[in-house]
């Protein structure tokens, strides 16, 4: 077999084998023009085969990004829909509170001023709260300089007058604050001693909070969000476009009138902006909550631009179509040379000797239709032969490889494994799927699979440059390890305050729920604390939010310093209001913590010239701990803080309040709640 690679001296062909050659090479010609058109009918049934999964593909691309795109679109007016829902409901229980304990206070209005200006501070979507007698006179707002207008030709005073029910939320027609921007009013009517009408009770949203929810969701560039009331005036949108808002969308052909008219709570729809002739894809949804009983909705539209939606996919389709054409030309092109090349090689290898014709087709086997570096090694591990694709696999030339001793390039750690591949084929076995390192001319190391089989004093090897695939398969558990790791982390901070650090709302929410039923079992004590740091909207008003955001990190970290168990939770209730679980701990043990946590602030010294409390930042406390019974709830617990908190801050501030134990339970009927305070 080695006698094979060795050179071969210069045949003489006789005159009658020349012209048998010639003969020869007519006769086959009508047979090569056969193959040849065979050749071409094959090329073209694959490049149409390309063509049609390559178009199959991309329509397929096409589909998959709507649906992608139409559920993500879902999924984030989902999002804003229950944050809206759950914000309503907030300012509806504050509006019935407020209506509630209007008559108590109708002699005295202004004692329902710091009750108004307290739900404004707590509930940072509303900009402002306001009632009106039955004359429409302004008898009560946060804004108390406006106390006395008369507000009778408001429309969302004339909307409850005209159609008075004390169950209904009146959701009012948009309207132009003082800032210039545009808002709406939640409502709800004022009943008198026999249910007539008596005025209203109202809240103003802010539209800046509302801006703030929706650009929360826009998470691409191309993308806008916005709110129409639910009679078709545009509220307001984000990014801001003043152009847009205002504008009556109820026109034939809209999204919010194809919304409107579909009769379903939730859209994904296509077409073009009635306004903008934009052409978009746009997820409408109805925002009235049934248990609310409002009387018009609004209605959230979310949008993407779908010429920006589509441009990477068409970006490819281009890329494809001229990828596929340049297939196309590179395929004809090199086709047509290779049938010329081998109508030339057809008289000169007919002319060859048979010896030299053998000798071809042996080394065809294995070097001219191999695309993997292929080679002949002898039993002393030199290289015979070897094919092209070496140079570009290890760097050398040929010239250097052949009759070079393979275990020279092999790395130094692997020369014991491939010794022993390299007893295995001397005793006639086959070596499969056997990996070692080879060095490049550049230093560096190939990973290098091997086939090989033994065959008389020769071994005939087929390797396959992996080193780029093994190194994709090592990035790749790398990079599952750290998105792993990432999940991990947006876990735990799903569950953190942005700004301070301590557990968030929604961490707390849960807690309570966990912490009650586990102290339902084991009947122990369950306490909760309600902190809001005293006349923080004045602080920010006189040192800024910068200063306002650095206040409220020092206090949550002054508290959470004072923690002296690990299942104990402080979280960041909601603005300058914090809330501490005390699982297992009576009112003693909770007075005790909450005055403890009290003077660690007042420890920060941070100064507030604004206060009539103090000198510096204080908080104010309301503790509760009841052990938790079948009839009362987690919910309960929380009001009876809240209104603990409540009497702390009517007696002065900087202090603690503790609420009263537990109501007593009902006999004969279901618990009720005491909300007398």
């Amino acid at each position: 077999m080695l006698g094979v690679f060795k050179r071969n001296r210069p045949h003489q062909f006789s005159s009658t084998q020349v012209s048998s050659g010639f003969q020869d090479t007519a006769v086959s010609q009508s047979a090569w023009r056969r193959d040849f058109l065979r050749l071409w009918l094959l090329a073209l049934g694959a490049l149409l085969l390309i063509g049609g999964l390559t178009a199959y593909s991309l329509v397929a691309e096409r589909q998959a990004i709507e649906a992608r795109e139409r559920e993500r679109l879902a999924s984030q007016a989902q999002i804003i829909h229950e944050s809206l829902a759950r914000q309503f409901d907030s300012i509806n229980r504050a509006l019935v509170n407020i209506r509630d304990e209007w008559p108590a206070s109708q002699q005295q209005p202004g004692d329902i001023i710091p009750r108004l200006k307290a739900f404004v501070d707590a509930m940072p979507g509303v900009r402002g709260m306001f009632i009106l007698d039955a004359t429409g006179a302004l008898r009560a707002s946060n804004f108390t300089e406006l106390i006395g207008n008369d507000l009778r030709d408001r429309a969302y005073f004339q909307a409850a007058l005209n159609h008075p029910s004390p169950d209904t939320l009146y959701l009012s027609p948009p309207f132009r604050t003082a800032l210039d921007v545009w808002s709406v009013n939640l409502v709800r009517m004022m009943p008198g001693p026999r249910g007539e009408f008596a005025g209203i009770v109202a809240a103003t949203l802010d539209p800046e909070e509302l801006q703030i929810v929706l650009r929360s969701i826009n998470y691409a560039g191309d993308m806008w969000s916005g709110l129409a009331h639910g009679d078709g005036l545009q509220i307001l949108i984000e990014p801001d476009r003043p152009d847009l808002e205002g504008l009556n969308l109820a026109q034939p052909g809209s999204f919010f009138s194809r919304h409107r008219d579909s009769g379903l709570p939730a859209n994904v729809l296509t077409g073009r902006v009635h306004a903008t002739g934009e052409y978009r894809m746009m997820a409408t949804r109805t925002i009235q909550p049934p248990e609310l009983h409002m009387d018009k909705p609004l209605v959230l539209a979310i949008g993407r631009d779908l010429h920006a939606l589509y441009a990477p996919w068409q970006r490819d389709v281009w890329i494809r179509g001229v990828l596929l054409g340049l297939l196309a030309l590179s395929s004809a092109t090199g086709l047509y040379l290779l049938q010329r090349r081998k109508l030339r090689s057809m008289y000169q290898i007919s002319r060859v000797q048979a010896a030299l014709r053998q000798k071809i087709e042996e080394q065809d086997l294995y070097f001219e239709i191999a695309l993997n570096p292929v080679c002949v090694i002898d039993l002393h591990g030199r290289f015979v032969k070897l094919n092209s694709v070496w140079e570009t696999v290890l760097g050398y030339p040929l010239s250097e490889l052949e009759g070079a001793s393979f275990l020279d390039f092999v790395h130094p750690e692997d020369l014991d494994i491939t010794h022993a591949a390299l007893n295995q084929l001397t005793m006639k076995r086959k070596v499969s799927r056997f990996i070692n390192r080879y060095r490049h001319r550049d230093g560096s190391y190939r990973e290098i699979e091997w086939q090989a089989a033994p065959h008389g004093d020769l071994i005939f090897a087929d390797a396959r440059d992996v080193t780029q695939e093994r190194r994709h398969q090592t990035a790749l558990l790398e990079l599952n390890a750290q998105l792993q790791s990432q999940s991990e982390t947006l876990r735990s901070l799903a569950f953190l305050d942005g700004l301070t650090g301590v557990a968030n709302r929604r961490r707390f929410d849960e807690k309570l729920q966990t912490e009650w039923r586990q102290c339902l079992r084991s009947q122990a004590p369950l306490a909760l604390l309600l902190f809001d740091v005293d006349l923080f909207k004045l602080y920010n008003d006189h040192y800024g939010h910068q200063a306002g955001d650095a206040c409220l990190q020092a206090v949550a970290m002054a508290m959470r310093e004072r923690l002296g168990r690990p299942h104990d939770l402080l979280a960041r209730y909601g603005g300058e209001e914090f809330v501490c679980l005390l699982p297992d701990t009576d009112q003693a043990g909770a007075e005790a913590k909450a005055d403890e946590l009290r003077l660690a602030v007042m420890a920060l010294d941070i100064p507030h010239d604004e206060s009539p409390a103090a000198r510096v930042v204080t908080v104010s406390v309301g503790i509760v701990s009841w052990i938790p019974r079948e009839d009362t709830t987690p919910e309960q617990l929380l009001l009876a803080a809240d209104a603990a908190l409540y009497e702390a801050k009517t007696r002065g501030r900087n202090r603690v309040c503790g609420a009263p134990p537990a109501p007593a339970p009902a006999t004969g009927s279901a618990p009720a709640v005491d909300d007398s305070h």
